[in-house]
Protein backbone atom coordinates (compact mmCIF):
# COMPACT_ATOMS: atom_id res chain seq x y z
CA UNK A 1 0.00 0.00 0.00
CA UNK A 2 1.11 3.45 -0.68
CA UNK A 3 2.89 6.21 1.79
CA UNK A 4 -0.06 8.23 1.21
CA UNK A 5 -2.68 5.97 2.61
CA UNK A 6 -0.66 5.92 6.02
CA UNK A 7 -0.58 2.66 8.32
CA UNK A 8 -3.55 0.57 9.20
CA UNK A 9 -4.57 0.37 12.43
CA UNK A 10 -7.22 -1.61 14.20
CA UNK A 11 -9.31 -0.42 17.47
CA UNK A 12 -11.54 -2.96 19.50
CA UNK A 13 -13.62 -2.67 22.40
CA UNK A 14 -15.37 -6.05 22.48
CA UNK A 15 -12.83 -8.81 23.18
CA UNK A 16 -14.17 -11.12 20.92
CA UNK A 17 -13.96 -8.54 18.00
CA UNK A 18 -10.70 -8.21 18.85
CA UNK A 19 -10.21 -12.03 18.95
CA UNK A 20 -11.87 -12.45 15.52
CA UNK A 21 -9.80 -9.74 14.07
CA UNK A 22 -6.25 -11.28 15.04
CA UNK A 23 -6.99 -13.98 12.46
CA UNK A 24 -5.90 -11.57 9.63
CA UNK A 25 -2.17 -12.82 10.76
CA UNK A 26 -0.42 -10.13 9.42
CA UNK A 27 -2.86 -7.10 7.68
CA UNK A 28 -1.71 -5.34 11.06
CA UNK A 29 1.49 -4.22 12.40
CA UNK A 30 1.00 -5.91 16.28
CA UNK A 31 1.87 -2.21 18.57
CA UNK A 32 -1.26 -1.10 16.26
CA UNK A 33 -3.91 -3.21 17.33
CA UNK A 34 -5.51 -1.15 20.08
CA UNK A 35 -8.13 -2.78 22.75
CA UNK A 36 -8.77 -3.78 26.29
CA UNK A 37 -10.48 -6.15 28.09
CA UNK A 38 -13.61 -4.13 29.24
CA UNK A 39 -16.75 -4.62 26.14
CA UNK A 40 -19.21 -1.99 24.84
CA UNK A 41 -21.90 -4.50 25.41
CA UNK A 42 -23.41 -3.45 22.19
CA UNK A 43 -24.39 0.04 23.51
CA UNK A 44 -23.33 3.14 22.31
CA UNK A 45 -23.44 5.11 24.73
CA UNK A 46 -21.32 3.17 27.03
CA UNK A 47 -18.70 2.59 24.11
CA UNK A 48 -18.75 6.79 23.62
CA UNK A 49 -18.88 8.18 27.15
CA UNK A 50 -17.59 5.65 29.56
CA UNK A 51 -14.90 2.78 27.91
CA UNK A 52 -14.45 4.80 24.50
CA UNK A 53 -12.17 7.63 25.76
CA UNK A 54 -9.11 6.11 26.86
CA UNK A 55 -9.22 4.04 23.22
CA UNK A 56 -9.48 7.22 21.54
CA UNK A 57 -6.61 9.59 23.44
CA UNK A 58 -4.51 5.96 22.36
CA UNK A 59 -5.57 6.09 18.47
CA UNK A 60 -4.75 9.67 18.35
CA UNK A 61 -1.28 9.14 19.59
CA UNK A 62 -0.65 5.88 17.66
CA UNK A 63 -2.17 7.03 14.20
CA UNK A 64 0.83 9.96 13.49
CA UNK A 65 -0.42 11.68 10.51
CA UNK A 66 3.04 12.97 10.52
CA UNK A 67 4.09 9.96 8.69
CA UNK A 68 2.18 10.23 5.68
CA UNK A 69 3.98 12.16 2.84
CA UNK A 70 1.03 13.38 1.21
CA UNK A 71 -1.74 12.97 3.60
CA UNK A 72 -5.14 12.73 1.38
CA UNK A 73 -7.67 10.63 4.31
CA UNK A 74 -8.52 8.69 6.78
CA UNK A 75 -10.43 5.04 6.42
CA UNK A 76 -12.75 3.86 8.45
CA UNK A 77 -14.85 0.22 8.76
CA UNK A 78 -17.29 -0.52 11.30
CA UNK A 79 -21.08 -1.95 11.56
CA UNK A 80 -23.51 0.51 12.36
CA UNK A 81 -25.23 -2.06 14.71
CA UNK A 82 -23.37 -2.94 17.91
CA UNK A 83 -21.74 -1.05 20.41
CA UNK A 84 -18.50 -0.48 19.30
CA UNK A 85 -19.11 -0.03 15.55
CA UNK A 86 -21.22 3.03 16.07
CA UNK A 87 -19.94 3.97 19.93
CA UNK A 88 -16.17 3.92 19.78
CA UNK A 89 -16.18 4.95 16.28
CA UNK A 90 -18.16 7.97 16.53
CA UNK A 91 -15.75 8.83 19.56
CA UNK A 92 -12.76 8.22 17.47
CA UNK A 93 -14.04 10.03 14.24
CA UNK A 94 -14.95 13.31 16.71
CA UNK A 95 -11.14 12.68 18.01
CA UNK A 96 -9.66 12.63 14.22
CA UNK A 97 -12.02 15.42 13.17
CA UNK A 98 -11.26 17.58 15.80
CA UNK A 99 -7.30 17.15 15.34
CA UNK A 100 -7.51 17.27 11.26
CA UNK A 101 -9.13 20.60 11.73
CA UNK A 102 -6.11 22.09 13.06
CA UNK A 103 -3.15 20.35 10.82
CA UNK A 104 -4.97 20.08 7.34
CA UNK A 105 -8.19 19.19 5.30
CA UNK A 106 -8.55 15.50 4.46
CA UNK A 107 -11.27 13.17 3.44
CA UNK A 108 -12.82 11.45 5.90
CA UNK A 109 -14.04 8.18 4.73
CA UNK A 110 -16.71 5.69 6.41
CA UNK A 111 -17.15 1.83 5.14
CA UNK A 112 -20.54 0.68 7.05
CA UNK A 113 -22.01 -2.32 7.38
CA UNK A 114 -25.67 -1.13 7.68
CA UNK A 115 -28.88 -2.07 9.91
CA UNK A 116 -29.78 -5.18 7.02
CA UNK A 117 -34.26 -5.80 7.31
CA UNK A 118 -34.99 -8.48 9.28
CA UNK A 119 -31.28 -9.51 9.93
CA UNK A 120 -30.88 -7.90 13.29
CA UNK A 121 -29.11 -9.67 15.98
CA UNK A 122 -28.64 -6.62 18.55
CA UNK A 123 -32.34 -5.78 20.46
CA UNK A 124 -29.99 -1.64 20.88
CA UNK A 125 -29.94 -1.69 17.09
CA UNK A 126 -32.11 1.14 16.40
CA UNK A 127 -30.67 3.53 18.80
CA UNK A 128 -27.10 2.29 18.03
CA UNK A 129 -27.73 3.00 14.38
CA UNK A 130 -29.32 6.60 14.47
CA UNK A 131 -26.52 7.43 16.35
CA UNK A 132 -24.19 6.68 14.60
CA UNK A 133 -25.60 8.23 11.46
CA UNK A 134 -25.97 10.79 13.32
CA UNK A 135 -22.18 11.23 13.88
CA UNK A 136 -21.30 10.04 9.99
CA UNK A 137 -23.25 13.22 8.67
CA UNK A 138 -21.60 15.53 11.06
CA UNK A 139 -17.70 14.10 10.40
CA UNK A 140 -17.25 12.12 7.66
CA UNK A 141 -17.33 13.08 3.95
CA UNK A 142 -18.12 10.02 2.31
CA UNK A 143 -20.09 7.01 3.66
CA UNK A 144 -20.23 3.57 1.65
CA UNK A 145 -22.99 1.67 3.04
CA UNK A 146 -23.74 -1.70 2.74
CA UNK A 147 -25.61 -4.59 4.43
CA UNK A 148 -25.97 -8.53 5.22
CA UNK A 149 -28.93 -8.95 3.04
CA UNK A 150 -28.13 -7.22 -0.26
CA UNK A 151 -24.77 -9.04 -0.14
CA UNK A 152 -26.18 -11.96 0.69
CA UNK A 153 -28.57 -12.07 -2.28
CA UNK A 154 -26.27 -10.87 -4.73
CA UNK A 155 -24.11 -14.20 -3.31
CA UNK A 156 -27.36 -16.37 -3.99
CA UNK A 157 -29.04 -14.57 -7.70
CA UNK A 158 -25.22 -13.41 -9.25
CA UNK A 159 -22.78 -15.55 -7.49
CA UNK A 160 -25.50 -18.76 -7.91
CA UNK A 161 -24.03 -19.77 -4.27
CA UNK A 162 -27.28 -21.69 -2.19
CA UNK A 163 -25.94 -20.76 1.76
CA UNK A 164 -23.06 -17.69 0.86
CA UNK A 165 -20.93 -18.14 3.86
CA UNK A 166 -19.82 -15.28 5.51
CA UNK A 167 -16.20 -15.10 4.36
CA UNK A 168 -18.27 -14.89 0.33
CA UNK A 169 -19.91 -11.42 1.87
CA UNK A 170 -16.85 -10.60 3.18
CA UNK A 171 -15.25 -11.21 -0.67
CA UNK A 172 -17.39 -8.97 -2.58
CA UNK A 173 -16.71 -6.41 0.33
CA UNK A 174 -13.58 -6.49 0.22
CA UNK A 175 -13.90 -6.66 -3.90
CA UNK A 176 -16.12 -3.23 -3.88
CA UNK A 177 -13.13 -1.58 -1.38
CA UNK A 178 -10.14 -2.57 -3.46
CA UNK A 179 -11.78 -1.66 -6.58
CA UNK A 180 -13.02 2.05 -4.57
CA UNK A 181 -9.14 2.57 -3.79
CA UNK A 182 -6.98 1.46 -6.58
CA UNK A 183 -6.69 4.50 -8.17
CA UNK A 184 -4.70 5.40 -5.14
CA UNK A 185 -2.83 2.61 -4.90
CA UNK A 186 -1.89 1.87 -8.64
CA UNK A 187 -1.50 4.40 -11.57
CA UNK A 188 -3.22 4.04 -14.72
CA UNK A 189 -4.05 6.51 -17.94
CA UNK A 190 -7.00 7.92 -16.27
CA UNK A 191 -5.80 8.42 -12.29
CA UNK A 192 -7.53 9.99 -9.14
CA UNK A 193 -7.10 10.72 -5.77
CA UNK A 194 -9.64 10.92 -2.25
CA UNK A 195 -10.31 14.54 -2.93
CA UNK A 196 -11.71 14.28 -6.57
CA UNK A 197 -13.59 11.45 -5.41
CA UNK A 198 -15.29 13.95 -2.66
CA UNK A 199 -15.81 16.72 -5.71
CA UNK A 200 -17.44 14.05 -8.36
CA UNK A 201 -19.77 12.28 -5.31
CA UNK A 202 -20.89 14.53 -3.33
CA UNK A 203 -22.75 17.24 -4.98
CA UNK A 204 -24.54 18.24 -2.06
CA UNK A 205 -22.83 18.58 1.87
CA UNK A 206 -24.86 16.63 3.39
CA UNK A 207 -25.94 14.17 0.77
CA UNK A 208 -22.48 12.06 1.12
CA UNK A 209 -24.00 8.35 1.98
CA UNK A 210 -23.15 6.42 -1.38
CA UNK A 211 -24.01 3.07 -2.47
CA UNK A 212 -22.02 0.81 -4.59
CA UNK A 213 -22.36 -2.22 -7.43
CA UNK A 214 -19.76 -4.08 -8.78
CA UNK A 215 -19.48 -6.08 -11.70
CA UNK A 216 -18.36 -8.30 -13.08
CA UNK A 217 -20.11 -10.94 -10.85
CA UNK A 218 -20.52 -14.61 -12.55
CA UNK A 219 -20.97 -17.97 -11.17
CA UNK A 220 -18.21 -20.21 -11.81
CA UNK A 221 -20.16 -22.33 -14.03
CA UNK A 222 -21.05 -19.13 -16.37
CA UNK A 223 -17.96 -17.40 -16.88
CA UNK A 224 -17.37 -18.59 -20.39
CA UNK A 225 -20.23 -18.15 -21.87
CA UNK A 226 -20.25 -14.49 -20.28
CA UNK A 227 -19.05 -11.93 -22.27
CA UNK A 228 -16.46 -9.57 -20.45
CA UNK A 229 -16.56 -6.30 -22.85
CA UNK A 230 -17.12 -2.83 -21.57
CA UNK A 231 -20.67 -2.36 -22.84
CA UNK A 232 -21.40 -5.78 -21.12
CA UNK A 233 -19.48 -4.75 -17.46
CA UNK A 234 -21.08 -1.33 -17.70
CA UNK A 235 -24.55 -2.94 -18.03
CA UNK A 236 -24.11 -5.46 -15.36
CA UNK A 237 -22.60 -2.52 -12.75
CA UNK A 238 -25.96 -0.47 -13.15
CA UNK A 239 -27.94 -3.66 -12.45
CA UNK A 240 -29.89 -3.72 -9.11
CA UNK A 241 -29.03 -7.08 -8.03
CA UNK A 242 -25.15 -6.32 -7.91
CA UNK A 243 -25.69 -3.04 -5.62
CA UNK A 244 -24.31 -4.00 -1.89
CA UNK A 245 -27.53 -2.20 0.29
CA UNK A 246 -30.71 -3.25 0.43
CA UNK A 247 -32.24 -0.42 -1.88
CA UNK A 248 -33.55 -0.04 -5.67
CA UNK A 249 -30.84 2.42 -7.57
CA UNK A 250 -33.20 2.06 -11.07
CA UNK A 251 -36.63 2.41 -9.54
CA UNK A 252 -39.02 4.13 -11.51
CA UNK A 253 -41.17 5.31 -9.19
CA UNK A 254 -45.18 5.49 -9.17
CA UNK A 255 -46.91 8.59 -8.47
CA UNK A 256 -50.38 7.04 -7.52
CA UNK A 257 -48.75 4.75 -4.59
CA UNK A 258 -46.33 7.91 -4.04
CA UNK A 259 -42.99 6.38 -4.56
CA UNK A 260 -40.51 8.70 -5.59
CA UNK A 261 -38.24 7.71 -8.97
CA UNK A 262 -34.46 7.17 -8.01
CA UNK A 263 -32.14 9.27 -9.63
CA UNK A 264 -28.40 9.06 -9.86
CA UNK A 265 -26.86 12.33 -8.46
CA UNK A 266 -23.50 11.64 -9.17
CA UNK A 267 -21.77 8.10 -9.70
CA UNK A 268 -17.68 7.23 -9.85
CA UNK A 269 -16.59 4.25 -12.27
CA UNK A 270 -13.54 2.98 -11.38
CA UNK A 271 -12.14 0.33 -13.72
CA UNK A 272 -9.70 -2.00 -13.32
CA UNK A 273 -8.03 -3.79 -16.37
CA UNK A 274 -6.59 -2.34 -19.78
CA UNK A 275 -9.35 -0.54 -20.52
CA UNK A 276 -8.93 2.57 -23.76
CA UNK A 277 -10.21 5.26 -22.36
CA UNK A 278 -12.24 6.29 -25.30
CA UNK A 279 -14.52 3.01 -24.99
CA UNK A 280 -15.11 4.13 -21.58
CA UNK A 281 -16.43 7.51 -21.84
CA UNK A 282 -18.05 6.51 -25.03
CA UNK A 283 -20.23 3.78 -22.98
CA UNK A 284 -20.72 6.08 -20.17
CA UNK A 285 -21.60 8.79 -22.23
CA UNK A 286 -24.06 6.58 -24.23
CA UNK A 287 -25.81 5.70 -21.04
CA UNK A 288 -26.33 9.30 -20.01
CA UNK A 289 -27.32 10.98 -23.15
CA UNK A 290 -31.16 11.39 -24.00
CA UNK A 291 -33.63 8.25 -25.70
CA UNK A 292 -30.86 6.11 -23.69
CA UNK A 293 -32.64 3.33 -21.19
CA UNK A 294 -31.10 4.97 -17.81
CA UNK A 295 -31.64 8.66 -19.23
CA UNK A 296 -34.76 9.36 -16.96
CA UNK A 297 -32.49 7.93 -14.14
CA UNK A 298 -29.97 11.19 -14.52
CA UNK A 299 -31.18 14.40 -13.67
CA UNK A 300 -30.36 17.10 -16.47
CA UNK A 301 -29.02 19.74 -13.68
CA UNK A 302 -26.23 17.68 -13.25
CA UNK A 303 -25.11 17.13 -16.71
CA UNK A 304 -22.12 14.48 -17.11
CA UNK A 305 -22.53 12.57 -13.68
CA UNK A 306 -20.36 9.95 -14.54
CA UNK A 307 -17.02 10.33 -13.84
CA UNK A 308 -14.55 7.47 -13.81
CA UNK A 309 -10.76 6.26 -13.67
CA UNK A 310 -8.84 3.50 -15.07
CA UNK A 311 -6.01 1.18 -13.48
CA UNK A 312 -4.30 -0.96 -15.26
CA UNK A 313 -3.57 -3.55 -12.59
CA UNK A 314 -6.24 -6.01 -12.30
CA UNK A 315 -7.86 -7.27 -8.95
CA UNK A 316 -6.81 -10.90 -6.81
CA UNK A 317 -9.02 -12.59 -9.23
CA UNK A 318 -6.63 -11.31 -12.54
CA UNK A 319 -10.21 -10.39 -14.46
CA UNK A 320 -11.64 -7.18 -15.35
CA UNK A 321 -13.14 -5.15 -13.09
CA UNK A 322 -15.47 -2.13 -12.16
CA UNK A 323 -16.78 -0.66 -9.04
CA UNK A 324 -19.67 1.80 -9.00
CA UNK A 325 -19.93 4.27 -6.38
CA UNK A 326 -23.36 6.27 -7.05
CA UNK A 327 -25.02 9.24 -4.76
CA UNK A 328 -28.26 7.62 -5.13
CA UNK A 329 -31.81 8.88 -3.95
CA UNK A 330 -32.90 5.51 -3.47
CA UNK A 331 -30.89 5.58 -0.48
CA UNK A 332 -33.50 6.87 1.30
CA UNK A 333 -34.97 3.36 1.61
CA UNK A 334 -32.37 2.07 4.18
CA UNK A 335 -32.86 5.06 6.44
CA UNK A 336 -36.47 5.07 5.83
CA UNK A 337 -36.82 1.48 7.83
CA UNK A 338 -34.00 2.77 10.45
CA UNK A 339 -36.83 5.20 11.57
CA UNK A 340 -39.68 2.78 11.65
CA UNK A 341 -37.85 0.12 13.59
CA UNK A 342 -36.42 2.94 16.17
CA UNK A 343 -40.29 3.96 16.37
CA UNK A 344 -41.04 0.56 17.06
CA UNK A 345 -39.02 0.05 20.06
CA UNK A 346 -39.38 3.82 21.45
CA UNK A 347 -42.84 3.74 21.57
CA UNK A 348 -42.82 1.60 24.66
CA UNK A 349 -39.77 3.48 25.70
CA UNK A 350 -37.72 0.03 25.78
CA UNK A 351 -34.10 -0.09 26.43
CA UNK A 352 -34.01 3.46 26.76
CA UNK A 353 -32.49 3.56 30.62
CA UNK A 354 -29.68 1.35 29.00
CA UNK A 355 -28.51 4.60 27.48
CA UNK A 356 -29.24 7.34 30.67
CA UNK A 357 -27.29 4.91 32.16
CA UNK A 358 -24.08 6.03 30.13
CA UNK A 359 -24.59 9.49 29.38
CA UNK A 360 -27.02 9.53 26.71
CA UNK A 361 -30.36 11.32 27.86
CA UNK A 362 -33.96 10.70 25.93
CA UNK A 363 -33.84 13.81 24.05
CA UNK A 364 -30.69 13.01 22.74
CA UNK A 365 -31.99 9.61 21.22
CA UNK A 366 -35.07 11.54 20.29
CA UNK A 367 -32.57 13.80 17.93
CA UNK A 368 -30.50 11.41 16.65
CA UNK A 369 -33.81 9.89 15.26
CA UNK A 370 -34.68 13.71 13.53
CA UNK A 371 -31.18 13.58 12.10
CA UNK A 372 -31.72 10.47 10.44
CA UNK A 373 -34.77 11.61 9.27
CA UNK A 374 -33.49 14.96 8.28
CA UNK A 375 -31.18 12.72 5.76
CA UNK A 376 -33.60 11.40 4.43
CA UNK A 377 -35.92 13.93 3.65
CA UNK A 378 -32.66 15.31 1.80
CA UNK A 379 -32.50 12.95 -0.25
CA UNK A 380 -36.50 13.02 -1.06
CA UNK A 381 -36.46 16.33 -1.50
CA UNK A 382 -33.81 16.15 -4.74
CA UNK A 383 -35.53 13.15 -6.23
CA UNK A 384 -38.78 15.54 -6.79
CA UNK A 385 -36.80 17.87 -8.55
CA UNK A 386 -38.02 18.21 -12.33
CA UNK A 387 -35.74 17.21 -14.87
CA UNK A 388 -36.02 19.48 -17.71
CA UNK A 389 -34.69 23.13 -17.41
CA UNK A 390 -36.83 25.94 -18.93
CA UNK A 391 -35.81 29.78 -19.65
CA UNK A 392 -37.85 32.87 -18.25
CA UNK A 393 -36.47 36.60 -18.71
CA UNK A 394 -33.30 35.26 -20.37
CA UNK A 395 -32.17 33.69 -17.24
CA UNK A 396 -31.45 29.78 -16.41
CA UNK A 397 -34.08 28.25 -13.45
CA UNK A 398 -34.65 24.83 -11.97
CA UNK A 399 -38.22 23.99 -11.50
CA UNK A 400 -38.99 22.19 -8.62
CA UNK A 401 -41.88 20.50 -7.30
CA UNK A 402 -43.73 21.06 -4.48
CA UNK A 403 -42.50 19.13 -1.24
CA UNK A 404 -45.78 18.99 0.00
CA UNK A 405 -47.68 17.39 -2.48
CA UNK A 406 -47.98 13.86 -2.62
Amino acid sequence: MDTNLGDLASVAQDPKVGDARLTTADLYRPENIIGNDESSGNCYAKAFHTEGPDLADRCLEMVRFEKCNCLQGVQFTHAACGGTGTGLTGLVLKTLRDYLDKQSKCVMQSFVLAPAPGMSEVVLEPYNSALCFQDLLEYTDQVFLFDNRALTEVCQKALEQDMPRMTDLNQVVAKCMSGITSCLRYTGPLNADLRKLQTNLVPFKNAHFLISGLAPLTAKASEKYRKSSVLDIAQQMFSKDNVTVKCDPLNPGDDYHGILKARFLASWASWRGNYQTKEVDKVLYDFQKDGSRYDKFFPDWIPNSIASNICQPKGGDKQDSVVFTSNNTAVHEVFDRCIKVWDSVYKSRAYVHVFEQDGISVHDLVESRHVVHYISDQYKKFARWEDKFFEQDGEMYIKQVDSTRQ
